[in-house]
């Protein structure tokens, strides 16, 4: 089988995604997989650049190369300009539309695995069959990513394409329960997970040989759905405790002038790293956060990080966020505050027979459930049988057309 995957983002750069782990991982299973990917962009979030060896050598049977743009749109896209993420990744997928095509006539394409929003138009210009992975709550991402928008009826219009896209994909996967629940079609229910194999190779020997005591971390992108003012603010309170935070994003800025207000000597940031430098840093940890906000887009995330904690047998305390605590009601620590998410921290640190169990408990879920190859088969699976347009699907499709044309209404 041969999949096409155009991603809005760079595929070296420092952020791991759901897409670098299910394509390595049916490239693994004999398959042939073509990325291409977004040029370089001046943006402030991790996956928009190149990161020195940022995620090794490729597996045998993927391909990487360039969405095609013209020079005038190059020269806006490396143009530092706040606020427009989604301008410049709507641009890419628009100029890119013919070469696609023809990438997908030549090179004999089963299928077109797409997953952003501005890829709509793709649905109706190729002849392959097309999959739309639904891994985000993407309307509820308009209005922190583009505000102005958002109020100019992009919400409207981005829920518009959203059930569009639902309904013309051949096959539709999503990563949460939450975001399953709102649709009206066949799914595959495709959580994120872990690299198990790779994961049993991280050390965090380097880090510990430092010397820096007990260490709690987050490592991931620094972006809004993350209460990095909690953190900081826990921060605080257990000065003796070190809080290691790994990564980079449009939040870095805001966390470094807080450290220096706050006068905090005992976070470190690391930057972006590559990914198994990542791994290596959470593999130092005593204790490992998801600190997400209390947001549409935290509750309808499935948070991959989330699994390589609890692969690395990482004691986890997480805000009360909706898939998270559908996942780990059992093995997961949950606080919301500023005094109960210090609390938390501290019992682990001081009862390391309960840190042991909580550890153990995540791995085992990985094991059973979350994890990369496990989940790359049942990929392969809804892939290879496609979607027979039984009368079921049909009527989840005219239902999600009748909604989006119901949207469209609001708009006149």
């Amino acid at each position: 089988m041969k999949i096409l995957f155009p991603y809005l983002a760079r595929w070296r750069s420092a952020n791991r995604s759901r897409y670098h782990q299910l394509l390595t991982h049916l490239c693994h299973l004999g398959h042939e997989v073509y990325v291409l990917n977004a040029p370089p962009m001046a943006l402030c979030d991790i996956s928009a650049n190149d990161i020195v060896n940022a995620n090794g050598r490729l597996p045998q049977g993927l391909t990487i190369s360039e969405l095609y743009a013209p020079k005038i749109l190059r020269s806006f896209w490396r143009t530092p300009i706040r606020r427009t993420k989604l301008l410049k990744k709507g641009l890419v997928s628009v100029s890119s539309i013919h070469q696609i095509h023809r990438f997908i006539e030549r090179e004999k394409i089963d299928v077109l695995l797409l997953y952003n929003l501005p890829q709509a138009p793709l649905l109706h210009l190729v002849e392959c069959r097309t999959h739309f992975d639904l891994a985000d709550d993407l309307v509820s991402m308009m209005a922190p990513e583009d505000g102005v928008t958002a109020r100019a009826g992009g919400m409207v219009a981005a829920r518009l394409v959203q059930n569009h896209m639902l309904a013309q994909a051949a096959t539709v996967t999503v990563a949460s329960n939450v975001l399953r629940e709102r649709i009206n079609r066949p799914v595959l229910m495709l959580p994120n997970g872990a690299d198990l194999e790779e994961l049993d190779h991280a050390s965090g020997l380097e880090w510990r040989a430092r010397g820096m005591g007990p260490t709690v971390g987050f490592v991931g992108a620094f972006e809004y759905w993350v209460n990095f003012d909690l953190v900081l603010e826990v921060a605080q309170r257990l000065k003796r405790i070190t809080f290691l935070l790994v990564g980079d994003g449009r939040r870095m800025k805001y966390i470094r002038q807080q450290m220096a207000i706050l006068g905090l000597r005992n976070v470190i940031l690391t930057g972006a790293v590559p990914y198994c430098e990542a791994m290596n840093y959470a593999a130092g940890m005593d204790v490992c956060l998801l600190p997400f906000t209390q947001s549409a887009v935290s509750h309808g995330s499935c948070p991959l990080k989330l699994f390589e904690y609890a692969a690395l047998r990482k004691p986890v305390v997480s805000t009360s966020i909706g898939e998270v605590a559908r996942i780990g009601r059992e093995w997961i620590a949950f606080a919301d505050d500023v005094t109960n998410y210090a609390e938390t921290i501290e019992s682990f640190l001081a009862d390391q027979n309960a840190a042991r169990r909580a550890g153990e408990a995540g791995r085992a879920m990985v094991e059973q459930h979350y994890n990369w190859p496990n989940l790359a088969h049942l990929f392969e699976d809804l892939l290879i049988k496609g979607a027979a347009p039984g009368i079921e699907l049909v009527r989840a499709r005219r239902t999600l057309l009748e909604a989006a044309k119901s949207e469209f209404k609001k708009l006149h």
